[in-house]
């Protein structure tokens, strides 16, 4: 049985927890509204970008080979993931997407990881290739660069012939899903009426720099969701976790309670009894 001085240290520890979550909280909060003003901003850019390039694969398929179909023989999975935990089932969930992904496309699979946890979930499933650890410490642009520059290096050398991203699609603070998406070739829009374009100087120029930079510009998009999702996920699991742990506190302070009435109902009776018997010895 517990006595007072082990309710009156529990009930520390967890208010000293309370203030730790709580703290995690307002800095979640904090992040995810600047990434979140940030994914916002950027979307329409990004969707125009993919727009323009569709239609480019789908009027000229052999402007370049990344644009339009591909066999799929060797493809290529990047997995964004998180580099901490304490997200709730973020990590878990973008790691079980991927597996599936990986178990459907057996045998000569390629796989990059974004965040530690990918790389600790994953590298019992398949072997990792290359995994991008603490980008999303202080995550810039240049990170979208480096990435982009691998992805692009292994498609030309012939390591892989098609790009697959598993990450966290964010959609608002609370809906947020795991999706695995066909990156690189990009693929052709099936419509009667096709915009047409005029290219200066030339077809080849155009298209090779505005797929670079639409890749460029999508894996940045991508790496601004993920960290604005699992913002968002450790904002919520830090929220229940601060209120889990004020219950715990108000048991606790209701059991010690209890156990210190107990204690001075029974002291109160001992010193009945002793009055009592005092009398009948003076009697």
């Amino acid at each position: 049985m517990r006595n007072l001085q082990e309710y009156r240290r529990r009930i520390r520890a967890v208010k000293d927890l309370i203030q730790v979550t709580k703290a995690m909280k307002t800095v979640s909060a904090a992040r995810l509204r600047r990434t979140q003003n940030k994914v916002i901003n950027f979307k329409p850019y990004a969707v125009r970008i993919k727009y323009m390039l569709a239609h480019l694969a789908s009027a000229i398929p052999q402007a370049h080979p990344l644009l339009g179909e591909t066999e799929e023989k060797n493809p290529l999975l990047l997995v964004i993931s998180a580099d901490k935990g304490l997200c709730g089932s973020f990590n878990y969930n973008v790691i079980k997407e991927a597996e599936r992904f990986i178990k459907e496309r057996e045998g000569n699979l390629h796989l990059m990881v974004v965040g530690r946890k990918g790389e600790e979930g994953l590298k019992r499933v398949h072997p990792i290739e290359k995994t991008y650890k603490h980008i999303f410490v202080k995550l810039n642009f240049s990170h979208a660069m480096e990435i982009t520059k691998a992805l692009l290096r292994g498609f030309e050398e012939k390591k892989w012939d098609s790009v697959f991203i598993t990450y966290t699609q964010f959609f608002s603070v609370g809906k947020y899903y795991p999706t695995t998406e066909r990156f690189i070739p990009i693929e052709k829009v099936e419509e009667e009426e096709m915009e047409e374009y005029i290219y200066e100087p030339n077809v080849d120029m155009v298209v090779e720099q505005l797929i670079k930079h639409y890749i460029e510009l999508e894996v940045w998009r991508i790496l601004l969701e993920s960290s604005t999702a699992e913002n968002a996920a450790r904002m919520i699991a830090m929220d229940q976790a601060t209120r889990n742990a004020q219950d715990m506190v108000r048991n606790l302070t209701l059991e010690m309670n209890k156990l210190r009435q107990e204690k001075i109902t029974k002291e109160l009776l001992d010193i009945v009894t002793a009055i009592e018997a005092m009398k009948k010895s003076q009697a």
